[in-house]
C-alpha cells in the first residue's frame, strides 16, 4: 500500500510541473508581445518627434508641444496679431499700444526650425514630466515710424501733461539754509523710452514700467549732492556772521539776514555764493553806511549865542568812514564768519556825540556878528569882537566846523607870492592858531578896532584877527579837542 501510494504521488508531481512550465511559457510570450508593443509605440513617438516639438515645449511662453515647426510658426504669428504692450506711468496710470497699429508681427527666418533640430526625439518620454523652453531672439518686425507716431500720441507724452523735474536746491528756512529735496516730475526721456519699448517688443513683454525702465528725465542735482552739502555748510556759516557797529547815533547790526540778500538767488529759489557779487554788495553796503554816518562837510544844525537856529556847512570836523579800509575789514569779518562789535574804520572822527557833535566845549566864530564866543562846559568863558576875511571870492572866511591844526607863538604870516615872487604881505603875530589851511586865529596888533562891518571891505585875507590880549587867552585855552565853528547867521554875500 505504501509503495503504491508513492508511485501515485510521483505521477501527480510530474503533472504539476508540466502545467507550470506551460503557464510560464505563456507569460514569457505575453511579455514579449507587450515589449514589442511598447517598442513599437516608443519608435512611433520617436518618429513623430522627429518633426514635432516634444511635449512641454514652450517658445516665448507659447505652448508649442506636439506642433511642427510650421504649426509653431503659425501659432506664434497668430499670437502676435493680438499683441498689446501696456505702459505704466507714475501715479498708477497706464496706456496701451496695440501691435496691429504699428504692424507688429512675426516673420520666420528659420529660428523656430532651429529649435526643433536641437531637441532629442529619443527623450520624448522625459518631456511628459519636464518642460523645454526657447526664446526667440529675432523674427519680430514692426513699422518703426508708425510705432514712433503711436508713442508720441500717448497722452503722457503730450507737452501739457509733462512736468519738468526740479533739482534739489538750497533754500533759506527757519533762519538757516537747508537742502530741499529734488522733485522727479513727469517729463519723458523719449530716447530712453524708445529703447525700452524696443526691447519689450523684441521679448514679447506685455507690460513696461516706464519708471523702472528709466524712461523719465531725472533731476540733474539730488539731495545727496556733495556740492550742495558743501554749499549749505558755507552758506550757514555766512548766515552766522554778525557785525554790530557802534555808531554815533547808536548801534547798527549787520547779520545773516542781510548777508543772505547778498547771495545769488535764481528764479527757482536756489541760493549760491558768487564772490564777485558778494564783494559788490559789501562795497555798496559800506558806501550806504558812510552816507548815514559821515558828517564831514555836511550840514550841521547850530544854535548861535544870539539865539538863532542855523545850519553850518563845510569844514574838516566830522565823522568820515574810510570806505576802503572798512570794506577790507568787513570782507574779513564775513570770510571768517565772525561775530564782532566794533566801530567802523574812520579816517576822521568827531570828538563828541552831544550838541550835534560839538559837545559843551567849542568856539563860535560868528562871521555875521563878527564876534567870537569860547564855550567851556556849556558856558561862555571868553568873548571878543574880531575882523574876518574881506568879503571877496579870494579873501572871505569860509563857514564850517574845524579842528585846530596846531598852535604856535611868534610866527610871521606870509601871503601868496605876487608877480615879483615876493609875498603879497608879511605880518608878525604872537599867537598863531590855524584851523583851515592858511586860515587861523591870531592877534592883529596893526588893527585899532574890531567887529562891526570892517570885514566887508577891509577884512583880512581869511584869518580871524583878534585883539592881542584876547588872542593870548584863547591861545592858552584852545587845544585840538576844541571844535571851531565858523558861522554866518543868514548866509553871506561876496563883493567881487
Amino acid at each position: 500500500m505504501e509503495f503504491g501510494n508513492g508511485i501515485h504521488e510521483k505521477k501527480e508531481g510530474i503533472t504539476e510541473m508540466k502545467k507550470w512550465s506551460k503557464k510560464k511559457k505563456g507569460v514569457v510570450i505575453a511579455a514579449g508581445v507587450a515589449l514589442l508593443g511598447l517598442a513599437g509605440i516608443y519608435g512611433y513617438q520617436v518618429s513623430v518627434y522627429q518633426n514635432h516639438f516634444l511635449p512641454g515645449t514652450r517658445i516665448n511662453e507659447l505652448d508649442c508641444g506636439k506642433m511642427t515647426a510650421k504649426e509653431a510658426e503659425d501659432a506664434y504669428r497668430k499670437e502676435t496679431e493680438t499683441y498689446q504692450l501696456t505702459l505704466t506711468f507714475r501715479g498708477d496710470e497706464s496706456e496701451t499700444i496695440a501691435g496691429k497699429d504699428f504692424d507688429y508681427t512675426y516673420q520666420d527666418d528659420g529660428e523656430i526650425e532651429s529649435f526643433l533640430k536641437k531637441q532629442n526625439p529619443f527623450l520624448w518620454m522625459k518631456y511628459w514630466f519636464e518642460q523645454s523652453e526657447y526664446e526667440l531672439k529675432r523674427g519680430i518686425v514692426y513699422d518703426e515710424d508708425k510705432l514712433e507716431k503711436k508713442l508720441n500720441n500717448l497722452s503722457h507724452l503730450s507737452e501739457e501733461s509733462q512736468e519738468a523735474p526740479v533739482d534739489a536746491k538750497i533754500v533759506y528756512k527757519e533762519d538757516q539754509f537747508v537742502v530741499k529735496k529734488e522733485k522727479q516730475g513727469t517729463t519723458i526721456d523719449t530716447d530712453a523710452l524708445g529703447k525700452a519699448v524696443e526691447q519689450a517688443l523684441k521679448e514679447g513683454e506685455e507690460t513696461l514700467d516706464v519708471e523702472q525702465a528709466d524712461g523719465y528725465v531725472k533731476p540733474a542735482v539730488t539731495k545727496d549732492s556733495e556740492l550742495l552739502a558743501k554749499q549749505k555748510k558755507q552758506l550757514n556759516e555766512l548766515a552766522n556772521v554778525q557785525v554790530t557797529y557802534e555808531l554815533p547815533e547808536g548801534e547798527k547790526v549787520l547779520n545773516g539776514n542781510t548777508v543772505k540778500k547778498w547771495l545769488n538767488l535764481d528764479k527757482d529759489g536756489n541760493y549760491s555764493l558768487d564772490q564777485d557779487k558778494m564783494n559788490a554788495k559789501i562795497k555798496k553796503y559800506v558806501k550806504k553806511l558812510a552816507e548815514e554816518v559821515d558828517t564831514l562837510g555836511k550840514e550841521r544844525p547850530f544854535h548861535t549865542t544870539s539865539g538863532l537856529d542855523v545850519t553850518v556847512t563845510g569844514g574838516n570836523y566830522g565823522w568820515k568812514i574810510d570806505q576802503k579800509a572798512e570794506i577790507k575789514i568787513l570782507k574779513k569779518n564775513i570770510k571768517n564768519q565772525q561775530q564782532v562789535t566794533r566801530k567802523p574804520e574812520y579816517s576822521q572822527e568827531e570828538l563828541y556825540t552831544d550838541n550835534h557833535g560839538l559837545g559843551d566845549t567849542y568856539i563860535e566864530v560868528n562871521l555875521t556878528e563878527q564876534h567870537l564866543y569860547y564855550y567851556k562846559k556849556g558856558k561862555v568863558v571868553l568873548d571878543t569882537p574880531f575882523v574876518s576875511g574881506r568879503m571877496t571870492k579870494d579873501r572871505f572866511t569860509p563857514p564850517g566846523v574845524y579842528f585846530l591844526t596846531y598852535k604856535q607863538k611868534d610866527r610871521i604870516l606870509r601871503g601868496r607870492p605876487n608877480a615879483s615872487g615876493q609875498p603879497s604881505y608879511q605880518s608878525h603875530v604872537n599867537y598863531w592858531m590855524p584851523f583851515n589851511g592858511g586860515i587861523g586865529l591870531h592877534d592883529a596888533s596893526w588893527r585899532s578896532s574890531f567887529g562891526g562891518k570892517i570885514y566887508i571891505y577891509s577884512g583880512s585875507h581869511g584869518c580871524i584877527n583878534l585883539p592881542g590880549k584876547k588872542a593870548a587867552k584863547i591861545y592858552e585855552m584852545i587845544n585840538k579837542e576844541t571844535p571851531i565853528v565858523c558861522v554866518y547867521n543868514n548866509g553871506y554875500k561876496l563883493h567881487g
